[in-house]
């Protein structure tokens, strides 16, 4: 039976630390509450002995914090029991590590991936006004995490500190962890952890393992969120606030609204499950703090890859993503999900209790789209059973309404006996995704009988759709219920890929950059690249085994949040950036640009292909997994993971590529 190991770091006092120029590191007062309420709960709750509990903390006294040297979280102390903690454990074992605190940014020892003007990301030590002080740096965070994973540990890091700067509207009284500056005076380099070139190596891109099922994979520099779990309390630019929700005791948002989810719905859930309800609780509060979850988020808490979490949601729908509730005011719900994910007016969800599994139990209400915001919209409840709505509520889409306009996709359904029955069931679909023209109707798809007896779908030109494999006859038992899943797939496809927004007065049409630095075909990760301009754009033709190197950028004064999803010639559509374990999307800071390295593959029995590579952008934190759809010429895949503006279009912008593939 495995153990679990906690280290928990509460750092409220923080010796003298002024900025030249101006700026510290201010003492906080609920981080090492929230270590101490963290440690109860592993106590009373998980019946944790205390003996597998380390704790590093700095309470406030009069000028000095009150525990001895040794308990203090300095940076040798921190190391020190990080490193403890992969020695003592044993494979299989659970390790929980919570940090409340400052987090800040430093000067980069890592120029040569991230810039002469780079910074590293850090958690910041009680001593560091000290000149011989260190940070723990992020990639040094990153090396003992991968080396406890590579022991076959299973890690969860809970970071209730600020990541970066950025701008803070929390409520009256709430105090930032962290800094909008970065420290740029001299330190000492060299590292505890490992060696600079340790370090280096663990931040350069490496090639994934294994097969790749998808068009287009991708290498990203940060390690493969493979065996551990990171719940951060806010995004990069963002600040993590810490206030008193009880009236009296100040606390970190994300370790409060962590330990209120533990106690409502146990230690079964999923991180996936619990990140959903902290990130309504929080983000409702403060706007400009947003929960992050990094990892396996389907694994149960404190659970294992293996262990069961949330069952999949049906697929019949043609929905495999919810969204959630993120308020309740009277007879409206605020969704987060968005114009910028492809929600229109009309979309309905079925919502559900935080803790249900959706296909176990039965919804509270049914709730329609009103408002449509960029990443967030109000729903109105058109059918409840009274009981009541609470934020973090699953909303699980159920299809459109009836007047579904341009979402719906329109049949045209030649004469025939068994054509007669596909009728009938475009018409009867529940979802309202598909429809039977009617006379005078623009055409979206067309079905009729081949010469073979089986089904046929076509384009609007009446050009047959490829990539439909196997062949559906029209005496397979299943063969009208498949014919209408297929449609309902091609739609769904087809609506994202024509997600655009052509608002002319969209200050984003000029700001968010798209350009393609070149391809290579022998690039090796790691290697410096040397990518050279193609010859021809559009469409871009990339041989298999290819090289595409693409520049994402922000040209604006404000965060962009963005994901490029591949839309493949299979009819599905994946993420492939930032990976499918990381978070939902990745900010870019104002000017900031990021280079996403994509190689070429197609799927088996394909010789040659198009994709579409399509860029999201927004203001807000959005979701894009609910635009993603399994492949349609192989058995349907269930995937587990399933304030708004005044004008939507205002805050988000997309940008899209097409790449052609060939051996």
């Amino acid at each position: 039976m495995s153990d679990l190991h906690a280290l928990l770091i509460g750092i409220d006092c923080y010796l003298p630390n002024e900025f030249p120029g101006g700026g510290k590191f201010e003492s906080l007062s609920g981080s090492v509450r929230d270590v101490e309420r963290v440690e109860q709960f592993l106590l009373q709750e998980l019946r944790l002995p205390p003996e597998k509990i380390r704790k590093l903390t700095s309470s406030r006294g009069s000028v000095e914090p009150v525990e001895p040297e040794d308990r203090l979280p300095t940076y040798e102390n921190m190391v020190t029991a990080l490193q403890e903690l992969a020695r003592t454990a044993s494979a299989g074992d659970q390790i929980y590590i919570h940090y409340s605190g400052h987090g800040g940014r430093t000067v980069t020892i890592f120029p040569e991936v991230k810039g002469e003007e780079g910074y590293d990301e850090s958690l910041v030590p009680c001593d560091i006004g000290d000149s011989s002080a260190r940070y723990l740096r992020g990639a040094e965070v990153s090396f003992l995490v991968r080396d406890m994973v590579s022991k076959g540990l299973l890690v969860t890091l809970v970071f209730d500190c600020c990541h970066a700067g950025g701008a803070s509207r929390g409520a009256k009284g709430a105090v930032k962890r962290g800094l909008g500056i970065v420290d740029r005076r001299q330190r000492p380099t060299a590292s505890l952890v490992a060696t600079r070139e340790e370090l280096l190596e663990l931040m350069r891109p490496k090639p994934v393992a294994g097969p790749v099922r998808r068009n287009l994979s991708l290498q990203s520099w940060l390690p493969d969120p493979q065996g551990y779990v990171l719940l951060a309390a806010c995004r990069p630019q963002e600040f993590a606030l810490e206030y008193p929700f009880d009236g009296k005791e100040t606390q970190g948002a994300l370790t409060y609204w962590l330990l209120d989810s533990l106690r409502q719905g146990g230690t079964s859930l999923t991180y996936k499950q619990l990140h959903e309800r902290i990130f309504a609780k929080v983000h409702n509060q403060f706007l400009s703090q947003s929960p992050m979850l990094i990892g396996e988020s389907s694994r149960p808490f404190f659970g294992n890859a293996q262990e069961p979490g949330l069952s999949p949601l049906r697929a019949d729908t043609g929905f495999l993503e919810p969204a959630v509730v993120m308020a309740v005011e009277g007879s409206r719900v605020l969704l987060h999900v968005g114009q910028a994910e492809g929600a229109r007016i009309g979309l309905r969800y079925a919502i559900y209790r935080p803790f249900v599994d959706p296909a176990q139990g039965s919804h509270q209400a049914i709730v329609e789209i009103r408002d449509l915001g960029a990443t967030e919209s109000w729903a109105e409840i058109i059918e409840t059973t009274r009981s009541m709505i609470e934020q973090g509520a699953q909303a699980v889409p159920l299809g459109l309404g009836r007047d579904a306009g341009r979402l719906q996709g329109v049949v045209d359904v030649a004469t025939g006996a068994a054509l007669d029955q596909a009728r009938s069931a475009i018409a009867a679909d529940p979802t309202h995704y598909i429809r039977v023209a009617k006379e005078g109707d623009r055409i979206d798809f067309r079905v009729t009988v081949n010469d073979l007896g089986d089904y046929a779908l076509l384009d609007a030109g009446s050009k047959p759709i490829s990539n439909l494999r196997p062949a559906l006859s029209t005496t397979r038992p299943d063969s009208i219920s498949e014919l209408v899943r297929r449609l309902i797939h091609l739609t769904k496809y087809r609506n994202v890929q024509r997600i655009e927004n052509a608002d002319d007065q969209n200050p984003l049409k000029k700001v968010l950059g798209l350009k393609v630095l070149g391809t290579q075909m022998d690039f090796e990760p790691g290697d410096t690249p040397d990518p050279q301009i193609p010859a021809k754009l559009d469409p871009l033709d990339l041989r298999i085994g290819e090289w595409l190197f693409l520049e994402i950028s922000n040209q604006s004064q404000r965060i962009l949040n963005f994901a490029v999803l591949d839309l493949q010639p299979d009819w599905g559509i994946s993420r492939i950036f930032p990976g499918q374990n990381d978070s939902a999307f990745w900010p870019l800071d104002p000017g900031e640009s990021k280079v996403v390295r994509i190689k070429g593959f197609l799927p088996p029995g394909y010789n040659e292909a198009t994709d579409i590579i399509k860029v999201f952008a927004t203001m807000g934190t959005p979701n894009f997994r609910w635009l993603l759809l399994p492949p349609l010429d192989q058995p349907e895949i269930v995937r587990r993971n399933m304030a708004v503006s005044a004008f939507a279009s205002e805050e988000w912008m997309t940008q899209q590529l097409e790449v052609r593939l060939r051996k």
